[in-house]
């Protein structure tokens, strides 16, 4: 499937890696915070032909650290104040890592209502809102690297056999068997 959606069009209803679902959703990040919608197509699509073709570099673009201490004592998911736990965005009990690129501050709520989820599977049972800015573009940085670690980025074998999409990016992180990739010895 080529990579191109004609401009004014919906989304791709598949894509052939998990670089192209990941630069979708950074596109949708990106036209969010140039134009003000996540779901204006035009603006996404044009975003995405420039990281599929590397003219444009999304870590260049989002600093979701930056703005996780710009936000200050605030949940990151609801914007709630007061005692705030440290949230891991992919659990590590998932197999999520437990360092800055992959933790949000979080109300008590938010974090005991979200458990061992990520965001994607949490909003897709119980939000109707868009997964706040700053917890996707640090849920994609951290699965990014993750799929570029093992060299699965590009692999639409992978892609296929393991029916990768948003809801089942994190899943990278699960125990090796269950998702498919083999151990690497040394």
């Amino acid at each position: 499937m080529s990579p191109y959606i004609e401009l004014g069009k919906t989304m791709p209803r598949t894509f052939s890696t998990v670089r192209e679902l990941i630069y979708w959703e950074y596109a949708k990040l990106i036209s969010e915070k140039a134009v003000g919608d996540r779901q204006n197509y035009k603006f996404t699509n044009f975003t995405y032909q420039k990281l599929i073709h590397g003219k444009v570099n999304s870590s260049s673009i989002l600093s979701e650290n930056q703005q996780l201490f710009l936000m200050g004592d605030v949940c990151a998911y609801c914007g709630a104040t007061g005692a705030l736990h440290w949230e891991h965005i992919v659990p590590t009990s998932l197999g999520g890592p437990d360092n800055i690129d992959n933790m949000v501050r979080a109300c008590p709520h938010c974090n005991l209502t979200k458990g061992a989820r990520d965001p994607y599977q949490w909003y897709l049972g119980s939000k109707s809102a868009q997964i706040p800015r700053v917890v996707l573009g640090k849920f994609l940085k951290v699965v990014f690297e993750k799929y570029a670690t093992l060299g699965l980025l590009d692999s639409s074998e992978y892609m296929a056999t393991q029916a990768i999409e948003r809801i089942t990016l994190s899943s990278i992180f699960y125990p090796q068997e269950a998702n498919g990739v083999e151990k690497k010895t040394a």
